[in-house]
């Protein structure tokens, strides 16, 4: 018996749906801060604030940015942070065509390792994406992070769905295995050309 085709197709967003460019971004927050990028890396990524930070410790956006800025020593303003974040993001215009056919014939959604303004400023960020999918769920929203299954459970369970009806796409080869143990299909995206095999594979029309 042949299973049935996945009702539900959750894609990573960074280095999946676009290209991310850490080095872009810190720079960029390096220029606004007058330090280095070195500096910025340290203070926000390697201190483990922004790990916090996805994980739920800020899930208020003046909170988080307030933080923000203290460990950057700016005052930075929401618009300034996400153009920082737009700056590092180019739209992966391959899986995009491919998420928009996966629309038509399941339901998608993006499930990303980021905070509240990711989640509230798609249509800045990556408006291509944000026209392709109505339903963004952030790893704040879950108290927990991806690889952790449990973020993947309560995704899920937010959906109203059952893990073996999920598809979920991932460059990172840990969290994709994250996914699988909480039940999910998994892809460990390379290539839009894998993409499309492994989608043929699950039945649907690529």
């Amino acid at each position: 018996m042949t299973a049935a085709r996945p009702s539900l197709v959750i894609f990573d967003m960074d280095d999946v749906l676009c290209h991310y460019d850490l080095g872009r971004r810190l720079r960029y927050l390096a220029t606004l801060a007058n330090t280095t990028a070195r500096d910025v890396r340290a203070a926000l990524w390697d201190s483990g604030f922004e790990d916090a930070a996805d994980a739920g410790a800020y899930p208020d956006t003046a909170l988080y940015l307030k933080e923000f800025g203290a460990r950057l020593g700016y005052a930075i303003s929401e618009e300034e942070w996400v153009e920082a974040r737009r700056h590092a993001m180019t739209a992966n215009s391959e899986v995009l065509v491919v998420a928009a056919l996966l629309r038509a014939q399941a339901d998608v959604a993006i499930y990303t390792n980021n905070g509240p303004i990711v989640k509230q400023r798609l249509e800045r960020l990556l408006p291509e994406a944000a026209l392709i999918f109505p339903q963004r769920f952030c790893s704040y929203e879950f108290g927990t992070k991806k690889p952790d299954p449990k973020s993947f459970a309560r995704l899920v369970d937010s959906l109203g769905r059952k893990p073996g009806e999920c598809w979920f796409i991932d460059d990172k080869k840990s969290n994709v295995e994250g996914a699988r143990i909480a039940g999910l299909i998994g892809h460990h995206y390379r290539n839009p050309g894998l993409l499309i095999e492994d989608g043929r594979k699950l039945g649907f029309a690529l």
